[in-house]
């Protein structure tokens, strides 16, 4: 079981949540600080955060930390079991240092087939080839080759993974819909506006 699950630390909590309902994406449970949404294809989840501290996170959701710790040092990648934002879960460091949580979960469910959004996490990197082997190794599948040695992979669960050059790792995220795709992440302001997209699609 692999889902992918980003991570969106903003300060624009409340104005983050709404426009991602109005995206419409389903809202699995929100609190004061933290809200989880469902595309159909891959989960994303917003976190309260101070300015300073915004940011974009590649993380997924397994199964079984144990197993899957087992299989993926086995695979010849460093996976370790740790604490994660949503509780037990594991971490896999990439040889460059860059990491990311795996958080366990009882949801199994495949993507949905009639999903209008897909969630895609964009890993940027200076060394593709090492994070297209550590994705592998995870167990998430390979999709097809993008430029300058890039790869998308896609989860069993749901979501995609695609990796790009870049000169420093960071994340970005991008949801694809019916009339396009929305990209924010990487150092860019966290906050959502989607105004331009309703008035494409007629809604605003």
């Amino acid at each position: 079981m692999l889902r992918v699950r980003p991570l969106i630390l903003t300060p624009h909590f409340d104005a983050t949540v709404t426009q991602l309902r109005e995206l419409g994406l389903d809202t699995l449970e929100i609190g004061r600080d933290s809200a989880d949404f469902d595309s159909g294809n891959g989960k994303i989840r917003v976190i309260r955060e101070s300015p300073q501290a915004s940011r974009t996170e590649l993380a997924f959701e397994l199964r079984d930390a144990t197993i899957f710790v087992r299989r993926t040092l086995a695979d010849g990648s460093h996976a370790e079991l740790a604490d994660t934002d949503n509780g037990p879960g594991a971490k896999v460091t990439a040889p460059d240092g860059f990491s990311f949580s795996l958080a366990e979960s009882e949801d199994l469910r495949l993507p949905h087939p009639a999903a209008a959004l897909a969630v895609t996490a964009i890993w940027r990197t200076p060394d593709t080839a090492a994070a297209n082997k550590v994705l592998a190794n995870i167990g998430a599948k390979f999709v097809r080759d993008l430029p300058d040695g890039g790869a998308l992979y896609r989860a069993k669960n749901g979501g995609f993974v695609a990796t790009a050059q870049g000169e420093v790792s960071g994340v970005e995220l991008e949801l694809k819909h019916g009339s396009g795709i929305l990209t924010f992440g990487a150092g860019s302001e966290l906050f959502l506006d989607f105004s331009a997209e309703k008035k494409r699609a007629g809604r605003g």
